[in-house]
């Protein structure tokens, strides 16, 4: 026979821990149980099937809440010319399905993932109420009702479309009492969640460059995150078939979609900000929520949308500000196309983050050639005979001139973060680019800049 999967199971025979696996199958996507047959696939056979599946059957209906018995067939089957039992459970209504003598806590309720049943975490157990019950986080009424909308009707309007009575109606702003719901909440000027952006000098998180907080509306607070990547992200100039090309950092249509997507997909309930961290090697983009429930890797892998805020989704999509559901992974994928890396997922059942590699930024100990390439490829320099001196340099003066030319004024703190040079070394090169003309230091030895002449 075939192996187990996240949607079949083999026991040798039936036993009451053969519930959680009932459980987790009518908590995620269904499976199918068999009963007789070993671990390794091999069939081994019930003796007395008839009786197998009528003490399996008040086993579901004795040991499992809410009733399982309307999703769970069980019948009496034939492999290899053996009698085993097959049990079918469809994926319940009713969730969260859990184990009667444990409760609805983690303790009671499984989840399926591979070939293992898993208990579920807390938020997994929250999702699956607020699915059951048709309520989405979205749907619920807000707790502050003075809301004004003046950035979202702005934003309608450039698209050609009106936010009036009707319309926030029908989107799911205003519930059927007339009430501004939690949707209407995150679109309003006055929007509690907020989005922390922050760009930070070398690959750590310890130096800033620049932060800050947009507030309002979501969409307001897009536009703020879209124009700090623009503002902090950098660019290489290459020729491609004798064209100049300019070649960003993160590709737009990446960074764009993944922080979109953070937006739409974020768990609202939970009172955390979303972060965008920008650093010399990587765009980092985390949001709060992890997966939608019952959603698993490998289905997210397959690009398989299951959006947490569904209206939020909708009304974006309206506005052109994502495309159709279930292309988003593959369009950051496909961004990366031919640049030797790719985006990276880390995902944890409360915390969702991408991972965006600097495609102009090379393996560690390829500073220099990357400097030289970015030199060649970038537009003349002439500043005190720029090009002609650059040409006599070593390497590493060539390294450490590009650097403050781009990101000048500087302090040698700053410029040691970013490169692999010693203290000592750093220093001499200083001397010599300072000697040369080409840098210019300024301030005493604590507060010392270097800048390129």
């Amino acid at each position: 026979m075939f192996a187990e999967n996240d949607m079949v199971e083999f026991k040798r025979e039936p036993s009451k821990g053969l519930m959680k696996t009932v459980v987790a199958f009518a908590n995620t996507h269904g499976g199918v149980i068999y009963i007789g047959v070993e671990d390794d696939g091999a069939v081994c056979g019930v003796d007395d099937p008839e009786a197998t599946v009528l003490a399996f059957t008040n086993c579901v209906r004795d040991s499992i809440k809410p009733d399982a018995s309307m999703v769970v067939q069980c019948e009496a089957i034939e492999a290899n010319g053996k009698p085993v039992v097959g049990v079918r459970v469809e994926r319940g209504a009713k969730r969260p399905y859990y184990l009667s003598a444990k409760g609805m806590r983690p303790e009671g309720v499984y989840v399926r993932q591979g070939a293992a049943s898993y208990m579920a975490t807390e938020a997994e157990i929250r999702e699956m109420l607020k699915q059951a019950e048709g309520l989405y986080h979205e749907d619920g009424r807000s707790l502050q009702q003075g809301l004004s909308f003046d950035y979202a009707r702005e934003s309608f309007a450039e698209h050609g479309m009106e936010l009036g009575d009707a319309q926030m109606r029908s989107l799911g702003l205003v519930d059927e009492d007339g009430q501004f719901t939690n949707l209407g909440f995150l679109l309003s000027d006055q929007c509690p969640s907020t989005m922390k952006l922050a760009a930070f000098f070398g690959t750590k998180r310890t130096k800033f460059r620049g932060r800050e907080e947009p507030e309002g509306s979501l969409l307001k607070q897009l536009e703020g995150a879209l124009d700090f990547l623009a503002k902090y992200t950098d660019y290489e100039t290459k020729f491609v078939d004798m064209r100049r090309v300019d070649c960003e950092d993160f590709p737009p249509d990446a960074a764009r979609e993944a922080l979109f997507n953070a937006v739409v997909h974020r768990d609202y309930a939970m009172p955390a900000a979303n972060l965008v961290s920008v650093l010399d090697d990587r765009l980092e983009i985390t949001s709060h929520g992890g997966l939608p429930c019952g959603t698993t890797m490998e289905e997210f892998q397959m690009d398989v949308s299951v959006p947490r805020n569904p209206k939020l989704a909708a009304i974006f999509y309206r506005l052109g500000l994502i495309e159709a559901y279930g292309t988003g992974i593959v369009r950051m994928f496909e961004a990366y196309e031919g640049s030797g890396v790719a985006p990276e997922f880390h995902i944890t059942p409360n915390v969702f983050r991408v991972v965006l590699p600097n495609r102009n930024r090379p393996p560690k100990g390829t500073l220099v050639q990357a400097t030289e390439h970015r030199l060649e490829g970038s537009s003349a320099r002439d500043a005190s005979g720029g090009a002609d001196a650059s040409d006599e340099l070593e390497r590493q003066e060539q390294v450490v001139l590009s650097m403050i030319e781009l990101d000048g004024p500087m302090k040698r703190r700053a410029i040691q973060d970013r490169t692999d040079f010693s203290q000592a070394t750093l220093l001499r090169i200083l001397k010599r680019l300072t000697d040369k003309g080409l840098v210019r230091a300024e301030g005493n030895t604590r507060r010392r800049v270097y800048t390129a002449t």
